[in-house]
């Protein structure tokens, strides 16, 4: 699986989760686990911030902040409740070994599990990392998932393939990064809201609950040029 470079995991150390979308996370926690004491599981967690967000939110919870970048991991703040590990969401079983968690977290981390060498081999990447979040579900868990939806035109896959091709092309990933794809060389796979929920229950998952962002004001190229109807942030509440 390719792996991003530090410069590049430089531009993810960020968090996206701002306050609407914290919403539904809040929501769909407060009404599956009420007040007992949780477990969760951050997987491609990097910072830490998320992970304290919900620690500070639910003082009751413990969590596992898991990334492949030490250099992230190594900006956590110090927490009680909170344990960093290092490893990778393709052999979580290896990572986590003998535990299981009431709540795992996937945020915009599934496009990035990608072959940059086979799109169709792409998708293994993300079903071994679903199987593997499965296997460590405690008896009645959830799976929290936000990803991008790239919704086409007319060709409902299309954008996704497009993006995904340009971004793992190395011999163009100079010109491609200067377009403002961060992740040039390495790859991307991004897909609709359909492919993702064909994605989820093909992996034996029920879609609990969604929503989604407005949709995303973007260039008349990315129409024109990535085939993309509309483009916006979904949040997936799965068991």
């Amino acid at each position: 699986m390719e792996k991003l470079k530090d410069d590049q995991l430089e531009a993810f150390d960020t968090e996206y989760v701002h306050d609407q979308r914290w919403a539904p996370i809040a929501r769909c926690i407060d009404r599956d686990f009420a007040d007992r004491p949780f477990t969760f599981l951050d997987i491609g967690g990097g910072n830490g911030i998320f992970a304290d967000r919900v620690l500070a939110h639910y003082p009751n919870a413990r969590g596992v902040v898991l990334d492949n970048a030490q250099m992230l991991l190594d900006r956590n703040k110090p927490q009680e409740r909170k344990r960093v590990v290092l490893g990778s969401a393709e052999d979580l079983a290896t990572c986590c070994p003998g535990e299981h968690f009431d709540l795992i977290f996937f945020n915009w981390v599934l496009h990035h599990l990608v072959d940059g060498s086979s799109f169709s081999n792409t998708r293994r990447y993300v079903d071994q990392a679903l199987h593997g979040a499965k296997g460590l579900l405690a008896s009645g868990g959830r799976i929290s998932i936000f990803e991008n939806m790239y919704n086409g035109l007319v060709l409902d896959g299309l954008p996704g393939w497009l993006v995904y091709q340009l971004t793992s092309a190395k011999a163009i990933a100079g010109l491609v990064r200067r377009g403002g794809a961060n992740t040039a060389g390495a790859g991307v796979c991004f897909r609709s809201r359909r492919q993702w929920e064909e994605v989820f229950t093909g992996c034996g998952l029920q879609i609990l609950d969604y929503t989604d962002d407005k949709k995303w004001k973007i260039p008349l190229a990315y129409h024109v040029f990535l085939h993309i109807g509309n483009l916006r942030c979904g949040h997936l509440w799965l068991a």
